[in-house]
């Protein structure tokens, strides 16, 4: 099989020759790994061992319009940014400390009600990309190519916490107002997408921000299902296009709701202690509907040695691959500006060890 009929299979609740390996790292395109040393022999790896992903952003634009936008940026005497966005009904700011994975955030846009109300000024002009490149990118048989937006959720990371925690209690009126002009613009840049051909997976980021302590299984269900699954629906009425929804955290009493939504994927089903997910459990709640990738740590594949990472892929393999709709994944992928030896070594170990336990019919563990 190629690398793309193997995770379409896998993503059909279907068994595949073998379970697909993700590392999320592309051996074949530039990126910011590309010419650093230490991830030379892990990119080696994964073109030998790994399940390549071609990950195509969308280039939605700020709150997902074209339309250009008045910005400033300026450094102030501490040494952080503050970033201005004019929008017709007023400004809207934020303060970031800059590093250099792209800055940690001091104050979020959104803080009060008037800050909504320059959010949903901002005019609506849809984004019209080219496709080429990531059509092109379909015809190679290296990879699978994967059409990345952010779900309508994700606006939440530009609330401030405590005026987030508030709102869900005192003021829903204007989340939803600011979740249903996004699902509508997110609509607008699928449907574009989705008649020129691009997939055959979309993967939405986000959900996380409505899952417990953050917000309540009524807020998951108003701001996530809702809004999902009628993008997922979208998606699914051209025929031979894929979903995968991308979630961190304590999901394990919102399994039946992600599968509601009509995702074919869930990612990443975070164990104990951080989540709360047994892949076992999850099999056999939603495996045969929702193909499970997952749920090794990226820290204890860094961390560890030979021997627990040949654990813990056999272990994963076991409980996630029976009868197929399992893709073997780390809960993140490689962040590290340079990688260490012995990590470099952990992560070819893992791709390695995830092809000797993953060919079908599976081995006894």
């Amino acid at each position: 099989m190629t690398t793309e009929q193997r995770v379409l299979t896998a993503l059909r609740c279907e068994q595949p020759d073998r379970v697909p390996v993700f590392l999320y790292l592309n051996p074949y395109c530039q990126s910011w790994y590309s010419d650093e040393p230490s991830y030379g022999p892990v990119l080696e790896a994964c073109a030998q061992y790994a399940d390549i992903i071609y990950d195509w952003y969308f280039p939605s634009g700020f709150f997902h319009t074209a339309a250009r936008l008045e910005r400033e940026s300026r450094a102030l005497a501490n040494g952080a940014r503050e970033d201005i966005i004019h929008t017709p009904a007023g400004e809207l700011r934020s303060l970031r400390a800059p590093d250099w994975r792209g800055g940690g955030t001091l104050k979020r846009w959104i803080v009060d009600p008037e800050d909504v109300d320059c959010l949903l000024s901002i005019p609506f002009v849809p984004s019209r990309p080219d496709l080429t490149p990531v059509l092109n990118a379909r015809k190679q048989t290296r990879w699978v190519v994967q059409a990345t937006f952010s779900d309508p959720i994700g606006l939440a990371g530009w609330v401030d916490e405590t005026t987030m925690a508030l709102w869900t209690i005192e003021r829903r009126d204007l989340l939803r107002a600011m979740l249903d002009e996004a699902s509508r613009r997110i609509l607008t840049e699928l449907e574009y997408c989705l008649q020129h051909g691009v997939g055959p997976i979309y993967y939405f980021n986000g959900p996380e921000y409505a899952l417990p302590p953050l917000m309540s299984p009524t807020d998951f269900e108003e701001f996530v299902v809702a809004h999902d699954t009628k993008l997922v629906e979208l998606i699914h009425s051209y025929p031979g296009n894929h979903v995968i929804i991308h979630s961190h955290g304590r999901v394990s009493n919102f399994l039946e709701r992600f599968a509601a939504i009509g995702t074919d994927g869930l990612n990443v089903l975070e164990p104990p202690p951080i989540g709360d997910t047994r892949l076992a459990d999850a099999k056999e709640r939603i495996g045969s509907s929702v193909c499970l990738i997952g749920n090794i740590q990226y820290d204890d594949i860094a961390r560890g040695d030979e021997q627990s990472i040949e654990r813990l892929v056999a272990a994963a393999i076991a409980k996630g691959a029976p009868s197929g709709g399992f893709i073997l994944s780390p809960c993140a992928y490689p962040y590290e500006r340079s990688l260490s030896e012995e990590k470099s070594k952990n992560l070819v170990h893992y791709l390695k060890m995830g092809r000797k336990y993953g060919e079908y019919p599976l081995r006894h563990v």
